[in-house]
């Protein structure tokens, strides 16, 4: 399904949904970032609703609710396969610990509701009907400024990741921070390091993947929230704005960070996967190089060296090139090497010599030559 006939499907059913609970003497309205993507002609990934309903009066209306989040108001109703997450109105208290609200109050006015929202080009709701911006996120949104609901104080007291999200946007959206919101930052920066360095992580990432990455990053560097990220000196801030790397994706957005001069055994301290980190360090060695060796290409995976073209705009001959794609394409194996009298612990060793040397072009793959090859090699140990 495309992206065109995908999004129309996704707002068919958001609108079912919203015609069902008000049919049922509810309100409901797509809210948050589907909204401003729609407004903005982009294809939402998700579409989130809020409904005056309590969830125990959303749930009879639906074949299929999940209910995902219940102490805050949220099921979750699967339309066709495609999960919608419909959330009460609610109020948030003080956030304690700048990250969950101490408590929050389901049942009230959407105006409330819209109210706790971070910035305003998220606060908005939309329904078949027509659009409810009470906080000029429509403006925003023309003028492409990243602005708080409210008072920027207190919407980074509640949860300083806040801070980060602006940026993030700033990245994703190519928009500027409005004047009140980055003073804000500059003023509570240091209030970062009390958000999870996991949840961190997600946004930076999302931060390094948007078009507005340099401007992003420069904001962050002036603001002084860069210097409450672990390990990321403003030389490496500096040089992740200035990157000649292109094309980059959530897989290999880490090796961006790494050709920064972020160290290498530091990269676990954001708590990425294994493999992220592992293709990140195997990627960094390769992305200055103009030309590959064939042994460098062999030891990639086809989608690393995709990212790899991808990332440095040039274009590095595939894998089908190559000699042999893995260890099984070579014409001996194991039981060749037993057979030519190799003890156990030289066999994987041996095969390896010949890998190399198949791959580099110094041998051919021929059965004959190898297992002469072999012979040779086994006689160079003996001596």
């Amino acid at each position: 399904m495309n992206g065109c006939v995908h999004d129309m499907k996704m707002s068919e059913l958001a609108n079912t949904i919203i015609e069902t609970i008000e049919r049922a003497g509810g309100e409901a309205y797509v809210v948050g970032g589907a909204v401003r993507d729609t407004l903005l002609g982009r294809v939402p990934g998700d579409y989130d609703l809020a409904t005056s309903l309590l969830p125990d009066e959303v749930i009879p209306l639906f074949p299929v609710v999940i209910p995902t989040g219940l102490e805050h108001g949220t099921v979750t109703i699967v339309l066709e396969h495609v999960p919608f997450e419909v959330t009460t109105f609610r109020s948030e208290s003080t956030y304690s610990d700048r990250r969950r609200p101490d408590h929050v109050t389901l049942g009230v006015s959407l105006e409330e509701d819209l109210t706790r929202r971070d910035f305003t080009i998220n606060a908005m709701a939309l329904k078949p009907t027509g659009l409810v911006d009470l906080f000029g996120g429509q403006s925003d949104l023309a003028n492409k400024i990243i602005r708080t609901v409210g008072r920027p104080e207190e919407r980074f007291e509640e949860d300083a990741l806040r801070m980060i999200r602006a940026f993030r946007f700033m990245s994703q959206l190519e928009f500027s921070l409005d004047d009140l919101t980055e003073r804000a930052i500059a003023k509570q920066a240091e209030t970062i390091q009390h958000v999870a360095i996991e949840r961190v992580a997600i946004e930076f990432e999302k931060l390094l993947l948007g078009p507005g990455r340099a401007a992003a990053l420069q904001a962050m560097l002036r603001t002084g929230l860069a210097t409450y990220l672990p390990h990321v000196t403003s030389e490496v801030m500096g040089r992740l704005a200035q990157s000649p790397l292109q094309g980059v994706s959530t897989e290999n957005v880490w090796t961006l960070l790494l050709d920064a001069g972020f160290p290498q055994e530091r990269l676990r301290v954001f708590k990425r996967s294994k493999k992220q980190e592992q293709r990140a360090k195997r990627l960094v060695a390769l992305v200055r190089l103009e030309q590959l060796t064939d042994w460098q290409r062999y030891t990639l995976t086809d989608e690393e060296l995709l990212a790899l073209n991808q990332m440095t705009g040039r274009s590095h001959a595939d894998r089908t090139t190559l000699a042999i794609r893995s260890l099984k394409d070579l014409r001996v194996g194991g039981r060749d090497m037993i057979a030519a009298g190799l003890k156990k612990q030289e066999i994987k060793e041996a095969l390896h010599y010949l890998e190399q040397h198949v791959v580099s072009g110094r041998l051919e793959n021929q059965r004959s030559i190898l297992l002469e090859e072999v012979s040779k090699w086994k006689n160079q140990h003996e001596t």
